[in-house]
């Protein structure tokens, strides 16, 4: 295969809805594409490593396209926690709805991933720190979404319910908690038997050959905002080089500095919504190693 350019069929795109945890930066928008780009360019056999994994989105797309071997990694500990109890615990996503009370309440003490769970489901933006609605509204909005879920039938389509009808709260559009309650019940239908997980870093995984190295690692120059820790991009390219005489590697980014990497796929309608740091108006891309190196 040339390393120049990978193709993408967009007919044989998987329909419905994406897959994954409800995170900010999360790869949901275009990891419908990434996993056809690989089955298309490098077929569905060999086995595929997501080894920054968070949200899960990538490794949910390529299971639910007929991967045989899925390997999911995730080094942040809660991170990981969430997607494993998402996939493999019996639990009722309506339980996942919480108080502004019980929110800081679980976000102050040792949690465990169905926890994580519901930091994730009722905090703004996905931040796991502060409570998705404001100390006005939230009490109204978090008491309909519980009516809604444990009171209609059909609690999916909520803005049909007569209860979100007959709702007095102000300029109601969406009900973020039970539209991420919703993404997580997805995930929990999902067939597991060709997924593995783990959560470690990536240089755990140096021994690999014949793989599929697929790597979302933090995007260079991010705050600490968007970057948790000192991830060193350098050290990182090192390795994803040397990693490629004996894989395929591709790394998912809007730059790669490191000029043995060349982007051989752009989604041009993924667009980073971050602004710091000239990160705003960039599209994201898959980058290999330059042909012939």
């Amino acid at each position: 295969m040339n390393n120049n350019v990978l193709v993408l069929d967009e007919k044989k795109i998987r329909k419905g809805k994406p897959v994954g945890l409800p995170y900010v930066g999360s790869k949901k928008k275009v990891s419908k594409r990434i996993a056809q780009i690989i089955a298309q360019n490098f077929g569905t056999d060999k086995p595929v490593y997501d080894l920054f994994g968070g949200g899960g989105a990538v490794s949910l797309e390529l299971m639910l396209n007929g991967f045989k071997d899925v390997h999911y990694n995730e080094l942040d500990k809660m991170t990981f926690e969430a997607f494993r109890t998402a996939l493999y615990d019996d639990f009722d996503v309506r339980d996942l709805i919480v108080t502004r009370y019980g929110f800081f309440e679980i976000r102050d003490r040792e949690h465990d991933g169905l926890d994580e769970l519901k930091l994730l489901v009722n905090s703004f933006g996905n931040d796991r720190h502060s409570y998705i609605y404001s100390k006005l509204i939230s009490e109204d909005k978090t008491n309909l979404a519980k009516n809604i879920v444990w009171g209609e039938s059909d609690w999916r389509r909520y803005n049909q319910t007569e209860t979100y009808k007959r709702s007095n709260v102000e300029k109601i559009e969406r009900i973020q908690q039970i539209e991420r309650i919703k993404q997580i019940e997805r995930i929990q239908r999902i067939e597991k038997n060709n997924l593995n997980h783990t959560n470690d870093g990536y240089r755990t995984f140096g021994d690999l050959s014949g793989a599929i190295l697929y790597l979302d690692p933090p995007y260079e120059k991010a705050t600490n905002e968007y970057q948790t820790g000192n991830f060193n991009s350098a050290e990182f390219y090192e390795w994803a080089y040397k990693m490629s005489k004996r894989n395929t590697v591709i790394i998912s980014s809007y730059e790669v500095s490191d000029n043995r990497f060349e982007p051989v796929f752009e989604f041009k309608t993924a667009r980073s919504t971050l602004n710091s740091n000239g990160y705003g108006n960039r599209t994201d891309k898959l980058f290999m190693v330059k042909a012939g190196l």
